[in-house]
């Protein structure tokens, strides 16, 4: 007797153990970590046969789960391989029917399925009703439901292989309001514009440029400084200060010299004296 552990890399893998088992007895057992999910392929010298920890889901269509979440979550199985033991139990399954079902090229394209996916057009009277539930309530598919209501994801593949589905991605906006969306959208447009053009928005430093000479005078004749960070705040939270005669703002690289500056001269004469207007 003869016993193999450790790790699958790929379904290459797996077809050579099960093409070897097919001239003795022994069997494969499969275990996908974190998962929780078990599949065992024994052979009896004659037929195959499938058993796993998945007592609600069929045998058959337990094995194509398995290997799909094999691909999509990118976790490699681990496996005992026994050569020479008696085959226990499962359900049979026709050694062409098992080879043919490992090498399904629908199970290596699970990955084209989106996360979450929506019903477009479905043929109401070919495909399982709990698609056309959620295509009459509106409501997005994920993988996890597809499993839950005995389908696999190779399954939807080849409904919308064969016209029966159309599916499109899903998205959680989609799913808002129309106006709500329209909302969202334009919001986002502003905050884009906002951050990629800042230097055309510290113009609005204009509205509190007032504010920042009256400071800058009042700091100017109470303590004749020459430089001083000035109570304002300007556009994206940008400082003033005193510098000389001037009040400058260095703009968003917070760099005084560069080509960003606001920069205003104190006026000499034809002002009242008001020393500080109210900060709110």
């Amino acid at each position: 007797m003869q016993r193999i552990k450790g790790k699958l890399s790929n379904l290459q893998d797996l077809i050579i153990f099960v093409d070897r088992l097919k001239d003795t007895t022994g069997y494969i057992e499969l275990y996908l970590p974190y998962l929780n999910e078990e599949v065992t392929l024994c052979h009896d010298g004659v037929n195959f046969y499938i058993s796993t920890n998945k007592k609600d889901f069929p045998e058959k269509k337990a094995l194509r789960a398995f290997i799909e979440k094999w691909i999509l979550k990118g976790i490699s199985p681990e496996f005992e391989f026994v050569e020479g033991e008696p085959c226990s139990s499962g359900v049979p399954i026709p050694e062409d029917e098992l080879f043919q079902l490992i090498k399904d090229p629908f199970l290596e394209r699970v990955s084209e399925l989106p996360s979450h996916f929506e019903i477009v057009k479905i043929d109401v009277k070919k495909v399982p009703s709990f698609l056309v539930a959620h295509w009459t309530a509106k409501r997005p598919v994920n993988r996890e439901e597809v499993y839950k209501f005995g389908l696999t994801l190779s399954d939807i593949l080849k409904y919308v292989e064969a016209d029966l589905l159309e599916i499109k991605p899903f998205t959680a906006v989609e799913s808002f309001p129309y106006k709500l969306r329209i909302f969202i959208q334009a919001i986002a447009v502003l905050v884009v514009m906002y951050f990629a053009l800042p230097l055309g928005y510290l113009k609005f430093n204009q509205f509190k440029l007032p504010e920042a000479i009256n400071w800058g005078l009042r700091e100017k004749i109470v303590k004749g400084t020459l430089r001083e960070e000035l109570p304002v705040k300007g556009c994206l939270k940008t400082d003033f200060y005193l510098i000389g005669n001037r009040v400058v703002n260095p703009g968003i690289d917070g760099t005084v010299g560069t080509k960003d500056d606001i920069s205003v001269k104190l006026p000499d004469q034809g002002y009242k004296p008001v020393f500080a207007l109210p900060v709110k």
